[in-house]
């Protein structure tokens, strides 16, 4: 068999970085929703994959929690809190990436223009290479959301979509895996028909 390419994204040397899923943070953006959706089916893969989750904060202090809805999930509770705007900036953000030793970092939250951006370029400065879902980042408003992700995309990051980087993960059908994974698949196809009927 062929060797795959170093370019797609592989569930042995991924990580999922979640960034700054906040209330407050959220509440100007209108694809919120989308979006959470989005990294949730993210989130439910990745644990199946055993891929590692990495979470964040901005000053939880003031601006809170991760959104409710993800309070159930193991890494929750280990978010990292920071008050950088690059996930980098934040020392033990950087220890526990480092000990997972993980080459690809499967990058999702917001806002796309600051955080998710400053983040993505600290990342490949370490040498590691950044998958970011366009349907998994947002910004308050859609230009700044727009020309961030062509910067990055510029840059050499990967600029891809959920259901795209969970394909690439799960590589192959008819496993056990893909079957145990397939109800996510048809669920996020009925929340994206759903999204197309509204």
């Amino acid at each position: 068999m062929m060797e795959r390419s170093e370019k797609l994204l592989d569930a042995n040397r991924a990580i999922l970085v979640i960034v700054d899923l906040q209330e407050r943070l959220l509440e100007p953006i209108k694809v919120a929703s989308k979006i959470v959706s989005n990294i949730q089916h993210l989130s439910q893969v990745a644990q199946v994959l055993q891929v590692p989750i990495l979470a964040t904060t901005h000053n939880a202090e003031k601006l809170g929690k991760i959104v409710s809805s993800f309070e159930n999930e193991p890494w929750y509770a280990q978010a990292v809190d920071k008050l950088t705007f690059s996930c980098l900036g934040s020392d033990l953000f950087l220890r526990r990436l480092q000990e997972m030793g993980r080459t690809q970092v499967l990058l999702t939250g917001i806002e796309t223009h600051i955080c998710v951006l400053q983040t993505a370029l600290d990342l490949q400065k370490l040498g590691l290479q950044v998958h970011i879902p366009f349907d998994a980042v947002a910004s308050r408003e859609k230009d700044e959301w727009k020309y961030a992700l062509r910067r990055l995309q510029n840059a050499g990051v990967t600029i891809t979509s959920v259901e795209s980087t969970i394909y690439e993960m799960l590589y192959e059908a008819g496993t056990d895996t893909f079957r145990s994974i397939l109800p996510l698949l048809k669920a996020k196809s009925t929340d994206t028909e759903d999204e197309e009927d509204d």
